[in-house]
């Protein structure tokens, strides 16, 4: 990905949905007692590194909202761009302006048929997309990330160390985060995406104590799953 990024680099807005709010779900499921890196919020799914650089989406109908801020790379904060200047007034106008005044804002892109963004001067040198959403714009990329911070780690962190089982866990780890990096979270996403997302996509984790009900709940409000009959 460009630096910055261009418009149509950008994975289509179902696409991008579908594998943070999959994981959103999965990691409902994780009883990790910490920040949430993916995180859905009514129309809103969020990543969020852990060091306070963030991506949203934000779905509206046949529309969608992307903004977020890296730290270290969204060079547009000490520009002066002004990213909201002939921004369409669909937008969350009002919640970007605060972002932005409280420079916790480094890019917005808008989908209307087409990714667009404010223009951006020649000499600039990022906005911060390809460090954050950039992840998730290659999916072979945005799983083996996800399964190192959602599995490696956020359910590696819930294992008990004095439990009699723990050997026998720690090697049911490793060999979930090998599914998941062979397959098992490209079929999870996938099922998503087709909006087909069910208990059964998790089997493959049975050997942990997992709320399903939390992620079938996710899935549900995300729009994951198939409409009752």
């Amino acid at each position: 990905m460009h630096k910055p990024a261009r418009p149509e680099e950008l994975p289509a807005p179902w696409d991008l949905w579908a594998r943070a709010a999959a994981m959103a779900a999965l990691e409902a499921a994780i009883p990790f007692d910490g920040y949430p890196t993916f995180a859905l919020r009514g129309a809103e799914v969020t990543h969020d590194d852990g060091g306070g650089n963030t991506w949203t989406l934000l779905l509206t109908d046949d529309r969608a909202v992307l903004y977020g801020c890296d730290h270290e790379m969204s060079h547009t904060r000490d520009a002066g761009l002004d990213l909201l200047s002939g921004a369409p007034s669909w937008l969350p106008l009002d919640d970007l302006a605060d972002l932005q005044k409280a420079n916790e804002l480094g890019f917005v892109y808008w989908h209307d048929t087409a990714w667009h963004r404010v223009p951006y001067p020649e000499d600039l040198k990022d906005d911060g997309v390809a460090a954050t959403v950039g992840r998730a714009a290659d999916l072979s990329t945005f799983i083996h990330s996800a399964a190192d911070v959602l599995l490696g780690y956020k359910l590696g962190e819930t294992l008990d160390e004095d439990a009699e089982d723990f050997d026998a866990l720690e090697e049911a780890l490793d060999e979930a985060i090998h599914q998941a990096q062979s397959g098992a979270l490209e079929h999870l996403i996938r099922a998503a995406h087709a909006r087909r997302l069910s208990t059964d996509d998790f089997t493959w984790l049975a050997a942990f104590p997992l709320d399903l009900a939390a992620a079938l709940h996710t899935a549900q409000t995300a729009g994951l799953t198939s409409p009752p009959a």
